[in-house]
């Protein structure tokens, strides 16, 4: 075989397998899904399995994912996760919703509101401006939607 046919087919391959990791939010079913030189692992405890890396310091998250740190009081239980950036439920998958890490309860919802710094469970630790107020997608059990007092739901039952 040519020499130069084979670096090319080298470089060609090199790019495929770099090119074809997947994003950080991206779904898995194993860690081989999201890089094939295990820099990113499949957290398949999450729906439909969630890229990311796991340890990550401030500002370390490859392209626009943010380094989240969870359950930091006490400070010995937190960890880090990348994780996927949006502005609406619509930049995230089926079963993840889009929220401040300020409005996740501990009971894995999303709240209306910002919760007071003691009930927080979630903070983005980046310090660049546009990464440190990011919302995130997150896998939340989303609230009913409130009904007007008085009103019951229509079940459809005649």
């Amino acid at each position: 075989m040519n020499h130069s046919f084979v670096l090319t087919l080298l470089a060609l391959l090199g790019l495929v397998v770099g090119g074809c990791q997947a994003g950080i939010g991206d779904s898995c079913g194993s860690s081989v899904d999201c890089s094939a030189t295990g820099e990113r692992q499949c957290d398949r405890a999450q729906p439909g399995g969630y890229c990311t890396i796991l340890g990550c310091d401030a500002d370390t998250c490859p392209g626009s994912s943010v380094c989240v740190e969870w359950r930091f009081i006490p400070s010995r239980t937190a960890e880090t996760w990348c994780m996927k950036p949006c502005s609406n439920d619509g930049n995230c998958r089926l079963a993840y919703l889009c929220a401040l890490p300020s409005q996740i309860t501990p009971e894995g919802t999303r709240s209306a509101t910002e919760l007071p710094q003691e009930e927080r469970i979630a903070r983005i630790i980046d310090l660049e401006d546009d990464k440190a107020s990011s919302m995130i997608c997150a896998a939340l059990v989303e609230d009913e939607p409130m009904r007007d007092a008085g009103v019951e739901p229509d079940t459809g039952a005649q």
